[in-house]
């Protein structure tokens, strides 16, 4: 404390800015903060013409001023309030534990304060290995080693911290290759979402490769990434049943750990469980408790309450709770965020509006509350408002294609549908007619046999009777085929159309 109390002169305080806290404030930073914070200024040219009446956002003037604000703001946010409700424990001593860790290091750059900074890093070690901050655990031993080595006489703590930061440089090493690895296959699984060998493959050898190295890692980041790459594995395989079984696994591991799994984790993993169960057809009370368990985790309206309104949404049409589903829906798309979702996850919602529309059609759900909702459906429209499915030709692009068609056969006229006969059986052709989407082909096929049943009866039937045994050979359990294409699940949809008379 004497170091302490030496080295941090009020003086020396005197010269730290921080927001809302200058002796001489300036009127012109205080418009701009204003400015941004209740959204007057959109963009530099606009806060440059408002302070200054200049039109360049490079003027000088406004350049430091804009600089002096951001290093205020980077100051303050040193002193942000973490003691709200939505900081957890951990997100509180993680907040602690880096701004101690740089301030010891500070201190320990001069010589007059290395014993304050000594005690600063010992005492972040503790909070660091108990919340499993592993990279600052290895930097603080590293730097607690040096320090004892070269100018502290203790040779017991010097060898204590010569193992510890072993020990946390080899955990270290084990959760960035584990991190490395499930980055690597990352994006398939959240873009594409369909089957895929060469996934497959590459993450059956990296789950192999580092399940041997779980007990001797034994933290929840690895045990995590560990757990995702299995998971991935299996959902690129389409095997449900195993991915089941690595999420519970996952849950029974990673949920006791309080003080070193985060809400994101766990939400991460209990909504894989989810898909399983939907995969799997299991109807039980299973998924309600992991959706509840959910909700604990996450924060309304973020990317990842959407995430589960659409996991959740999802299970509800494959166990045909369609009035369920519509509400969550509702939810979703009315919520003031959803208008900040962008890419694929917008796309995702767009095109479930459409699926709505044509449970409407169907009599499955009230036409005019999902007009009132979703806005009326139309073709040329519905065709024209994704940026990301209509790019890609397999996995979520086939239910947006399959759509319209569906639309326009109920309505009784494919004609509408802006897809011809002839240019859908080549989509099928060139996408489909693989292991991957078999399930999908197969529905094509009987839907084109549907297209044409009131010109040849006894062909079509015949076709569709044919395809329709091959359908039911190859369920979703057993197939290839990711269940997310089938955003309602094709027998479903077939015994609809059928009872309609189409």
């Amino acid at each position: 404390l004497k170091d302490l109390v030496q080295i941090i002169t009020r003086n020396k305080t005197k010269h730290i800015e921080l927001l809302g806290n200058s002796e001489k404030p300036s009127s012109l930073l205080d418009q701009l903060y204003d400015g941004i914070s209740k959204g007057a200024f959109k963009d530099d040219a606009q806060a440059v013409m408002h302070l200054y009446g200049v039109s360049n956002p490079k003027d000088a003037n406004y350049r430091k001023l804009k600089t002096r604000l951001i290093r205020q703001l980077v100051n303050t946010s040193f002193f942000i309030d973490n003691n709200q409700p939505q900081y957890t424990d951990r997100a509180r001593a993680a907040s602690s534990c880096y701004k101690d860790f740089a301030a010891a290091y500070l201190l320990l750059t001069r010589n007059d304060a290395r014993r304050a900074g000594i005690f600063l890093l010992e005492q972040t070690l503790e909070q660091a290995i108990k919340y499993e901050f592993v990279e600052l655990a290895a930097d603080i031993t590293r730097t607690l080693r040096i320090t004892y080595a070269r100018g502290v006489g203790d040779a017991l703590l010097l060898e204590e911290y010569t193992n510890l930061h072993r020990k946390y440089e080899e955990v270290r090493r084990s959760e960035v290759l584990a991190f490395d690895y499930y980055e690597n296959l990352v994006n398939y699984y959240v873009v594409k979402r369909s089957p895929n060998e060469e996934v497959h493959r590459i993450a059956t050898q990296y789950y192999e490769e580092l399940l041997p190295l779980a007990e001797r890692a034994d933290t929840s980041n690895f045990y995590y990434y560990t757990f995702q790459i299995g998971v991935i594995k299996c959902f690129s395989a389409n095997d449900c049943s195993e991915a089941l079984l690595i999420c519970n696994r996952a849950l029974e591991v990673l949920v006791p750990r309080t003080n070193t799994t985060t809400k994101g984790v766990l939400f991460s993993v209990a909504v894989q469980k989810i898909l399983c169960l939907t995969q799997l057809r299991i109807f039980d009370d299973e998924c309600e408790k992991t959706v509840a368990f959910c909700m604990e985790q996450v924060a309304e309206g973020n990317y990842n309450w959407f995430k589960l309104m659409e996991t959740h949404f999802h299970y509800c049409l494959h166990a045909r709770r369609y009035t369920d589903a519509f509400s969550i829906y509702t939810r979703a798309v009315q919520h003031p965020r959803y208008d900040l979702l962008g890419g694929s996850a917008r796309d995702d919602w767009r095109m479930y509006g459409g699926y709505l529309h044509l449970l409407a059609q169907l009599k499955k759900l009230d036409a005019e509350k999902v007009v009132a909702v979703d806005g009326a459906f139309r073709f040329t429209k519905f065709n024209n408002d994704f940026s990301i499915l209509n790019k890609d030709k397999e996995g979520m692009n086939i239910p947006l294609v399959l759509l319209p068609m569906m639309y326009s056969l109920v309505q009784g006229n494919y004609l509408d549908s802006g897809l011809s006969l002839e240019a859908l059986d080549k989509y099928r052709q060139r996408y489909l007619e693989n292991d991957m989407n078999r399930r999908s082909a197969i529905f094509v096929k009987m839907l084109t046999a549907l297209a044409k049943r009131e010109f040849e009866q006894a062909s079509a039937d015949r076709k569709i009777q044919r395809e329709l045994e091959e359908l039911k050979a190859q369920p979703p359990q057993l197939s290839r085929q990711t269940f997310a294409v089938e955003v309602i699940p094709y027998e479903d949809l077939w015994e609809m159309l059928t009872e309609t008379g189409t």
